[in-house]
């Protein structure tokens, strides 16, 4: 026979686990390093090496990498910094998981906790949790048409959301960062922090567009023997393009968009003297583009010259059936947690947040969390002028959308987006914080697709027993062509026999002439 074939694509969702880790390690500070007195700020990241797919499990490896500020006992230079990696590796049971499917892996760092040993020596213990999506790839060839003039076909019509790419990317940015005239030139890095502000990203023509803001600050040792710590801020635009070929104004994007690795080098200016820091930036983008639109394929079909002997698999086609971005607004004051001194100017604020429960409501979905933020500031303290406190403030918010069963496979991405904090009179801080919910949502619908159709003699004898003419009541469910069917005619000759009927309702009183008559 005859026919044409459309391959099925889908990534549909399988499974999701939650783990966590703990990682303890003593580290030793460097020989060119001088004594710890007191840690002041860290923070770490998590690098993931490798994941590979098991039979029922997912091996994961990776490495984090500590970052600490701390304070010395040295009255020329009382800051210095240290850097570790703690590598890890662990197998994670997932019920289920197959080597063939992917897994998305996110993290996020609940605690970095350290215990000063020694001034030679710290303890450092991390506790993570990992985040696991397990996706199984789905493919399935199914007919759309039949080249054969004997043969009558039921056609289905199905609205589905096809995922057109499905890859990572990395967008590159790179910039030479001038220092103020009004500071001093730079002896050594101590302390450097990168934020992405308001990022977007807009599908164009075989292009994504990613615009926003980005936001370094650098705490460095100076020159100047009289003021050995200073710092620069720089604001500097996010106007960059990746490559897709397969983009096209019009899709549904869902880019996931991460800070990625970070290097800066300093280097001299034109008169020898090292103002200038070269700055190279990543950001990893988990892409995922989406097309709506309709396809039709062959359900049954049958014909008067032979027998027709379909073939059908299942398929899980997915619509979707939610998409929002909302931004939860948060304004706290806190007291100024500080041992001694009193708080001059903020330096820095790093922000986070983290998800503790989701509810998924027929209106959206209803997210508890908590948001944290570490502030750097300078203090009227002689001995330790930088200092450092952590805030956290719990929150629930409600992202709305709309047509939610409760059934639905969905992602949400809650990520940090602006966050300042500003000193306030009665040794308070505030801290003002803009915090981004990504959301979508499918709606996922199993369906049978004909992947083949074989051809047999007639069955005479069931022909035989089908009446040659029959008056015939509609019943809940019939259509002309299932009529058609099971009474060996067609459409066309139940239309002719009826006034020319295009619809049908369950009561209507139909006259049905058999096609073929067999004596």
């Amino acid at each position: 026979m005859d026919f044409d074939k459309k391959e099925f694509y889908g990534i549909v969702a399988k499974a999701k686990k939650q783990m966590q880790i703990t990682i303890d390690q003593d580290c030793n500070v460097a020989d060119t390093k001088p004594d710890v007195e007191k840690m002041i700020q860290t923070r770490g990241i998590v690098k993931i090496q490798e994941t590979e797919m098991m039979v029922d499990r997912v091996r994961i490896k990776g490495e984090f990498v500590f970052q600490g500020l701390y304070g010395t006992n040295d009255t020329s230079a009382y800051l210095e910094s240290l850097e570790y990696s703690l590598p890890f590796e662990e197998y994670v049971h997932i019920e289920g998981v197959l080597p063939s499917d992917y897994v998305k892996v996110k993290y996020t760092i609940d605690d970095i906790n350290t215990i000063l040993i020694n001034s030679r020596k710290i303890s450092i213990r991390v506790l993570l949790t990992f985040s696991f999506q397990i996706t199984e790839e789905m493919k399935e060839k199914g007919i759309i048409e039949i080249h054969e003039e004997n043969v009558s076909v039921l056609k289905k019509d199905v609205q589905i959301t096809d995922l057109i790419v499905n890859k990572k990317d990395i967008a590159r940015l790179k910039e030479e960062l001038v220092l103020p005239a009004n500071k001093a030139n730079i002896y050594q890095i101590l302390w450097t922090q990168v934020d992405m502000e308001n990022l977007q990203a807009k599908i164009g023509e075989h292009i994504i567009e990613i615009q926003g803001a980005m936001h370094i600050f650098v705490l460095y040792l100076g020159e100047d023997a009289q003021m050995p710590v200073q710092y620069a801020r720089w604001e500097i635009p996010v106007d960059t393009q990746l490559e897709c070929y397969e983009c096209m104004p019009g899709m549904i994007g869902r880019i996931g968009m991460t800070l990625g690795g970070q290097q800066l080098e300093i280097r001299p200016d034109e008169d020898g003297e090292e103002r200038i820091i070269s700055l190279d930036v990543t950001i990893d983008c988990d892409i995922k583009i989406y097309e709506d639109h309709k396809i039709s394929y062959i359900d049954d079909g049958y014909s008067m010259e032979e027998t027709l002997i379909p073939e059908y698999h299942m398929f899980d086609f997915e619509t979707l059936v939610g998409k929002n971005q909302a931004v939860m607004k948060a304004d706290k004051r806190f007291r100024l947690e500080q041992e001694s001194g009193k708080l001059l100017q903020v330096l820095s604020v790093k922000g986070s947040a983290t998800v503790d429960d989701v509810e998924m409501t027929a209106q959206g979905l209803s997210v508890e969390g908590v948001w944290m933020a570490d502030v750097l500031y300078l203090s009227t303290e002689d001995m330790t002028p930088v200092m450092s406190s952590s805030y956290m403030e719990p929150f629930t918010f409600f992202v709305e959308t709309k047509n939610l069963t409760g059934n639905e496979d969905y992602q949400l991405d809650v990520r940090v987006d602006q966050m300042i904090a500003i000193p306030t009179e009665g040794e308070e801080i505030e801290i003002r914080a803009s915090v981004l919910f990504d959301f979508i949502a499918f709606h996922r619908v199993r369906q049978r697709i004909m992947t083949d159709m074989k051809q047999g003699p007639l069955d005479y004898d069931k022909i035989r027993e089908i009446p040659g003419i029959v008056g015939y009541i509609v019943k809940e469910g019939d259509t002309l062509w299932s009529i058609a069917k099971a009474y060996f005619t067609t459409v066309e000759s139940i239309r002719e026999q009826n006034e020319d009927i295009s619809d049908i309702k369950p009561g209507d009183k139909l006259l049905i002439v058999k096609e073929m008559k067999i004596f």
